[in-house]
């Protein structure tokens, strides 16, 4: 069973528009079910030309997560993604503790996040 913080790679993920490829997700809660954000290379052109969408980017620093990244990335956590455990099996790592704070900053002050998620996450 996956644990808050851990890290997996989908390799078809199917929450990636338009078709599904491969991402790295950070499980942020578990109960009721797994929940978590998908982790990018870079922020994305839509979220970089929306000012008020940038608390919503957490930095994953590659110097803390060399086993599961190449370079530095950032958990978008606009929308949080419902995930099955069938799909948990490739484990990768785990968030380190200043990357856990920069998520709960992120989740805390991004705009456009479900309540229920924030409430979730933040408890």
């Amino acid at each position: 069973m996956a644990t808050q913080w851990e890290v997996f790679f989908l390799s078809h993920c199917r929450h990636t528009k338009p078709t599904p490829k491969s991402k790295l997700a950070v499980i942020a809660y578990i109960n009721p079910s797994p929940y978590g954000f998908l982790i990018n290379s870079s922020i994305n052109r839509f979220v970089r030309n929306r000012p008020y969408l940038l608390p919503c980017e957490a930095l994953i620093p590659v110097a803390q997560h060399s086993t599961f990244l190449k370079q530095d990335s950032y958990l978008d956590c606009r929308d949080a993604f419902p995930f099955h455990v069938s799909e948990l099996t490739q484990y990768r790592g785990f968030l380190s503790k200043d990357a856990q704070k920069a998520v709960l900053e992120a989740v805390d002050n991004c705009p456009v996040l479900e309540t229920i998620h924030k409430q979730r996450i933040l408890s």
